[in-house]
């Protein structure tokens, strides 16, 4: 089992459940780093470690890479948002999501936070749900190398 990659995409989960609340400010933007470079490491991890399970691992592995990058730009959620906005942390440290909040002056109304990403395909979508959608094309990715391996 792609047991090291599924540790970090549990980290992850952890760090996508960390955004909101009202987190705002560089503890937002940790927490936003954090959930993308994890997200990112699922794929170097399985490289380095996983990959040295057994033969099977090692060719299911490399032949899953294979196709990912015979497909690019599909599918976007890596190419687009894992790939790119990693990129975008780890060589400029910019970010591509945002946070803020509505208040309602004279309302008896809470404010309302909101988490969107800024630019790029996934553009003014809650970036909570696009890393859940990341999250998920991880399992169905390391599901299959599983499968393949056996």
């Amino acid at each position: 089992m792609t047991k090291a990659a599924r540790e970090v995409l549990e980290d992850c989960r952890g760090a996508v459940d960390e955004i909101g609340g009202g987190v705002q400010g560089r503890a937002w933007r940790r927490r936003w780093v954090a959930a993308v470079v994890l997200l990112r490491t699922v794929g170097y991890v399985l490289r380095e470690v996983d990959r040295h399970i057994s033969s099977g691992y090692r060719n299911a592995i490399d032949e899953a890479w294979v196709k990912l990058k015979r497909t690019k730009p599909d599918p976007a959620i890596f190419w687009e948002f894992i790939e790119a906005e990693r990129n975008n942390i780890v060589h400029e440290y910019a970010v591509g999501a945002g946070q803020g909040v509505t208040v309602y002056p004279g309302q008896n109304r809470p404010s309302d936070h909101h988490y969107l990403i800024n630019y790029g395909l996934f553009a003014g979508q809650d970036q909570r749900e696009v890393l859940r959608q990341a999250i998920v094309w991880w399992e169905i990715y390391l599901d299959e190398i599983d499968r393949n391996a056996a």
